[in-house]
């Protein structure tokens, strides 16, 4: 089973429904909602399957971090819970060693995101996010592969 099918089915299982469609604010790749009638997580249309399964994977972390509806960033607090949410995705899809782990069979960056179906900006924001809680030191990954 593909990652993105299953976060899919994790939010199914929490009775949030997932649909791909229109975003209400211009520039977001995906939005949680919890309102009234029910949590629902909108992705937009397009993308790659390993930006899918980063937004999906990030709108999930709205969802157990306790972030609500933030479709504008006006405050510190927005940015906490935007920061909240992208850190939960980053634990959940990846791990330190599961990326040294896959560093070793492959040749570059753009190999290692392809292999761990997460994007290449995902993957350097999840090895910072490990590095500044002591999770990761800074020796290389392995031949070619540069961060």
């Amino acid at each position: 089973m593909e990652r993105k099918e299953e976060l899919c089915d994790e939010a199914y299982g929490l009775g949030i429904r997932v649909r791909q469609g229109m975003i209400p604010v211009p520039g977001m790749d995906a939005a949680y909602l919890n309102t009234k009638r029910g949590e629902a997580i909108v992705l937009r249309r397009g993308g790659t399957r390993a930006e899918q399964t980063c937004w999906l994977a990030e709108e999930l972390g709205h969802h157990y971090t306790g972030s609500d509806l933030r479709l504008h960033y006006d405050s510190v607090e927005d940015w906490r819970a935007e920061a909240r949410a992208r850190k939960w995705a980053h634990d959940r899809l990846l791990s330190p060693d599961a990326i040294r782990t896959v560093a070793r069979n492959v040749s570059d960056i753009y190999e290692l995101a392809s292999v761990l179906d997460v994007t290449v900006p995902f993957l350097r924001e999840a090895i910072d996010q490990f590095m500044s809680r002591g999770l990761w030191s800074s020796e290389p990954l392995a031949e070619g592969i540069d961060f």
